[in-house]
């Protein structure tokens, strides 16, 4: 073999051959962030937030999504649709929607592809590159719980728990699996980054229902029968790894669960006691940590502003960092650098 066949043959060897996006995404090189106010940066886990030059506006509850795409992220927040190529050091328009997107939320898709969508509404935005379209869901007049897009295929669940699936990017939807149990209220859903058949449901009153076989069988963990399950996370480096926060009515008292199985079991692991747990703080959990998540609380009243909390559930270890902004109501990772983080911020006055 020649040098230069040897030196192809290792660079070769170096680069994945199912790439992470964050092989060919880059640290953002900015100290500002050159855009409306609705999204900033931290690389101190919330302690320092990185300056905007725009200021938010009322009311705003922006969500951020980093894509595949190299360096691309898409925001949305009121009745707009951004833009960032540049790792999100700025921000660009791509659209104005003609509905307030405040109950909306923003998933990654393919490439250079993103879905914007509500659990309460229709209908799903696509963003395909500088391109946004519109088409309806899967159920007339409601929303979605959850939304998974991968290459030739889009899931999502429905308010009730009910699966459909769609192979031309939510022109039609198709019906898959059965129903968890029957008039259920789902607050929340997730789907396993690397299985879209293991999903996990949180419902009102009813707890947790989880599927391995894409909703043809579901289990309910018993411990968590009465619990109002308002939010979930997933661990992308260990779907195993699943966390729940709720409301237990028969102990009138929040907590964080956490599962070690995918969701059939789950047990305490923080409570209201050493957090401010609301009926549906917001959860992240790490890409690249199994026993990491972060999780957020925020409100307007008397001012209070925002606390970002970084959680390690195997040692209790927790810790927060205080803005005055009035909340985070979402959080990305930096694929090159998860210690990057970029917040969607609240601003409600």
């Amino acid at each position: 073999m020649t040098a230069l066949g040897s030196a192809l043959t290792v660079l070769l060897a170096l680069v994945p051959s199912q790439a992470d996006p964050g092989w060919f995404w880059n640290a953002p090189h900015c100290d500002t962030v050159y855009g409306d106010g609705s999204v900033t940066i931290t690389q101190s886990d919330g302690e320092t937030l990185a300056p905007t030059t725009g200021t938010l506006r009322p009311v705003t509850y922006a969500k951020v999504a980093a894509l595949e795409e190299p360096n691309t992220l898409i925001t949305i927040g009121q009745k707009s649709i951004q833009r960032s190529s540049d790792a999100g050091c700025s921000w660009q328009l791509l659209d104005k929607a003609p509905d307030d997107l405040s109950t909306y939320d923003v998933q990654p898709g393919p490439g250079d592809a993103a879905y914007i969508y509500s659990v309460n509404d229709q209908p799903i935005h696509r963003v395909h590159g500088a391109k946004v379209s519109t088409v309806l869901g899967p159920v007339d007049g409601g929303g979605l719980a959850a939304l998974d897009a991968r290459p030739g295929r889009l899931r999502v669940v429905a308010g009730d728990g009910q699966l459909y699936d769609s192979s031309d990017d939510g022109v039609t939807w198709r019906r898959s699996g059965v129903l968890p149990a029957r008039d259920l209220f789902v607050y929340d859903a997730v789907v396993d980054p690397h299985n879209p058949d293991h999903i996990v449901v949180g419902v009102m009153s009813d707890g947790v229902y989880s599927t391995y076989d894409g909703g043809r069988s579901w289990i309910r963990p018993r411990a968590l029968e009465r619990v109002n399950a308002f939010s979930l996370t997933i661990s992308p480096a260990d779907p195993s790894k699943v966390w729940m926060e709720g409301y237990d009515p028969d102990r009138a008292t929040r907590f964080i669960w956490e599962s070690t199985d995918g969701g059939l079991k789950f047990r305490e692991v923080l409570d209201q006691s050493r957090a401010d747990l609301i009926n549906g703080n917001k959860m992240w959990a790490s890409p690249v940590d199994p026993d990491l998540v972060y999780f957020s609380y925020g409100t307007s009243f008397a001012n209070f502003g925002a606390d970002l909390y970084r959680f390690r559930p195997s040692t209790g270890e927790l810790t927060k960092h205080h803005n005055r902004h009035d909340g985070i109501p979402s959080l990305a990772f930096n694929p090159s650098d998860p210690k990057i983080l970029y917040l969607g911020l609240a601003e409600e006055r």
